[in-house]
Formats: structure tokens, sequence, C-alpha cells
């Protein structure tokens, strides 16, 4: 487990409506957080495609490289709480869904260049 263990799912009683788009040039699997503090695979992401997705206030979401393991960020944030639904109003009175920007985590220069060694090196052992 490479989150907190009081880090899970609550209950499903307010919704959320939201749209999953990733922005990094690498692969992402999705993951929800479940009741039991699990990680329960949902889809992957390839560079620049999006998923829509409803969820619920108090469960939690964790983006992977799919290649690497390494947590992307959403919102500056290694874990994703979504809003509740009636926040996503437009000023017409509709509903809208919520873009959630997948994004690569902020590193300092040191964590950015072990990053790209251990891509590299999980390339070649793919190879």
């Amino acid at each position: 487990m490479d989150h907190e263990p009081s880090l899970r799912s609550q209950n499903s009683e307010v919704r959320s409506f939201v749209l999953f788009r990733n922005t990094t040039g690498r692969v992402v699997d999705v993951f929800w957080v479940n009741y039991s503090s699990q990680l329960i695979h949902y889809t992957t992401l390839q560079p620049g495609a999006e998923c829509m997705v409803n969820t619920y206030v108090t469960h939690p979401w964790v983006f992977k490289d799919k290649l690497c393991n390494e947590r992307m960020h959403v919102r500056q944030q290694p874990v994703f709480l979504p809003e509740p639904w009636y926040r996503s109003f437009s000023g017409g009175g509709r509903l809208n869904r919520k873009e959630v920007i997948i994004h690569y985590p902020l590193r300092t220069l040191k964590e950015n260049c072990l990053s790209r060694i251990v891509a590299l090196l999980a390339e070649q052992q793919a190879d």
C-alpha cells in the first residue's frame, strides 16, 4: 500500500460527475480507493485520453504511471477527492461534468532526473 491506511471511501451519499483527462505524455492507470483502503483499477488512459466517471464526494481516486508506477497528480495533489455535483452548475442552470486534469507531480531537478532514469530502465526491461 503506497497511501495512508486511513485513505478510503466513506459513503455513497453525495454524487459527483467528473471527467478525468490525462495531460501527461504517459499511459496512466486510474484507481478508485475502496472502503477497505484498497486500490481498485478503474481504467487506463492513454496520453491525451479522457473518461467520464460518476462517483461520490467521499470516494478518493489515485493515478499512476502504468510503466513505472509513479504517482501522477490532480490539482498538485497525489489523491483526488471529488466535489459535490451542485458545485458544477453552469450559468444556464445546466449541470456540467467537472474536468479533472491529471498531470505530472511537481519535482525538484534531482527527482526529475531520477524519475527519467527509472522510466528508461523500465523501458529497457520491457524490451
